[in-house]
């Protein structure tokens, strides 16, 4: 029960020092859409637009702590789980949803690679993951590489994809299309009973770090803000694709893009 307060979304992931991804790029988004922020960082990384350096896991301990305080005090409205890394992150995570007397939206970003290629969760978490995770999900957001990755096989039609992802229990699920060719950039999304592709013009750019946080945290925004999970999936899809306009311009390597405030017309 909201209690007059503002919305609030949670932010599971990981930290990216060079601020285009991760937690940084997630509270932005947030932030762009009105909602109050909350983070629980599930790693530090070493990056910057070239690449990751080094990825250090936090401690079991302290990631329970950071559940248990938000918890407490501060519950939200949506939940955006991004890179959680070791087996004991997404077991602690699995264990706190578990625990949960009526949980909330969950939008889960499978971060499975960095832009730049370094594997950033291993086979373990993995089965952690889909058994523990995924039946909690509301919206599962993979890339078509990490779709094939999750159903083990190359894709042939992305919604036959779309129905094995569901079959692994996840509420919905949105194929992003940014790796496949073309002029347009094509995302599936599907419930099993309603479906949809989103299609917007391909913005040729290097600056496309943090795409995949940027989208996932504003689904989870725009439910925490009372929109449903449809009209969430495309206010999203509309506000990267204004990202993608307006890049940072800083590293030389896959830049991020500014984030500015929800455009509501």
């Amino acid at each position: 029960m909201r209690r007059n307060r503002s919305p609030i979304a949670w932010t599971i992931a990981g930290s990216d020092s060079g601020g285009g991804a991760g937690v940084q790029a997630d509270l932005k988004v947030m932030s762009a859409f009105g909602v109050h922020g909350c983070s629980v960082v599930t790693a530090l990384t070493a990056q910057n637009t070239l690449g990751v350096q080094l990825v250090e896991s936090v401690s079991e301990v302290m990631l329970r702590a950071q559940l248990a305080a938000l918890a407490e005090d501060l519950p939200p409205d949506s939940i955006k789980t991004g890179m959680l890394g070791s087996a004991s992150s997404c077991k602690a995570v699995a264990d706190f949803l578990e625990t949960l007397p009526s949980c909330p939206p969950i939008v889960c970003d499978p971060v499975l690679k960095s832009t730049s290629g370094t594997d950033l969760l291993d086979s373990e978490a993995l089965d952690t993951l889909i058994s523990r995770i995924f039946p909690h999900v509301a919206v599962l957001t993979p890339n078509l590489p990490e779709a094939e990755f999750l159903i083990g096989h190359r894709i042939d039609r992305v919604e036959d994809a779309a129905d094995e992802i569901l079959a692994m229990g996840v509420g919905s699920v949105l194929i992003k299309g940014g790796h496949a060719d073309g002029n347009e950039c094509s995302d599936f999304w599907s419930r099993g009973d309603q479906c949809a592709w989103l299609t917007a013009s391909r913005i040729e750019t290097r600056h496309t770090h943090g795409t995949g946080c940027i989208l996932s945290a504003a689904i989870a925004s725009a439910i925490a803000l009372g929109q449903d999970i449809p009209d969430a999936v495309r206010t999203a899809k509309r506000f990267l694709h204004d990202c993608l306009l307006t890049p940072a311009n800083v590293g030389e390597g896959h830049g991020p893009m500014m984030i500015g405030p929800l455009k509501t017309a």
